[in-house]
């Protein structure tokens, strides 16, 4: 449906606009009686050896969906229907946090769930803590250690450990990126999540591969996302190519990931 009634309107649009049509169009299935349902059965979420554990939590696959489609947190478990092993929602400031905690209270996530807060962040982190299983902090206009320090004093008063991931900005230079991600490995940060490609690359050179990175990169072929996953990323995200190709681009990526990684595996199996 998506593709025959939203998806030639929307190619022809600025992002903003096709975010609000595909949104809205998302929140009209989802009143459908059955329709979440439908959407479960289609859409899959638990791709047969996908599954992986990071920053602690157990994903049914790598893939999730970034912030800046459900800016206010109204859709997150409508979106987690389309295969989405998690919901990436923001970015948020005061105003959006307090709007998706009420809703949270009404409806809890069914699935793991993310929040990007870009603006009075100690505020919303100490809100939000309780209602989402990790963070994104959004630092893209720049590394601020005062609010970082005081994100991880935060954390400490909690009693459950959640993940705090540090957004940076896609045109990051590598000296600006290498000391970002040695600030992080030093203060408790527990991942970081990058642009492009060769940042990808990059954190995994500087870290050894032992620091997980989080994938944004304007992915728009399940191509693209297997070599991101092989450059190293932990988790890839997907945002406006959802907008512009619907819920069955997602299908395609974990089914094109589900072949390609069995095949690897196969391969490496075999005697040389």
């Amino acid at each position: 449906m998506y593709r025959i009634f939203i998806r030639p309107f929307v190619r022809g649009m600025k992002h903003e606009k096709a975010s609000r049509v595909a949104l809205s169009y998302f929140r009209l299935i989802g009143k459908i009686p059955g329709g979440r349902l439908i959407n479960r059965l289609v859409h899959r979420n638990r791709a047969y050896g996908l599954q992986r554990e990071v920053f602690g939590l157990e994903f049914y696959n790598p893939l999730g969906l970034g912030a800046g489609l459900d800016r206010r947190g109204d859709l997150y478990n409508d979106l987690e229907d389309f295969g989405f092993s998690f919901v990436e929602i923001g970015p948020l400031d005061l105003d959006g946090t307090r709007h998706a905690i009420a809703n949270l209270q009404k409806e809890p996530h069914d699935d793991i769930l993310a929040a990007c807060i870009s603006k009075d962040i100690a505020t919303c982190f100490s809100l939000a803590y309780d209602f989402c299983d990790m963070f994104v902090i959004d630092m893209s206009g720049g590394l601020d250690p005062a609010v970082l320090d005081q994100i991880m004093d935060i954390r400490l008063t909690y009693d459950e450990y959640k993940p705090v991931i540090i957004k940076v900005s896609e045109h990051i230079g590598r000296q600006e990126l290498t000391v970002v991600l040695e600030y992080c490995m030093l203060n408790g940060v527990d991942g970081i999540q990058v642009r492009k490609a060769q940042d990808v690359v990059l954190v995994n050179e500087i870290s050894s591969g032992r620091f997980p990175v989080m994938a944004n990169c304007h992915i728009k072929s399940p191509v693209q996302a297997a070599e991101l996953l092989e450059a190293g990323a932990s988790l890839i995200e997907i945002q406006s190519a959802l907008v512009a190709e619907g819920p069955g681009f997602v299908r395609k990526i974990l089914s094109y990931l589900e072949k390609h990684f069995k095949n690897a595996q196969i391969a490496a199996n075999e005697p040389s």
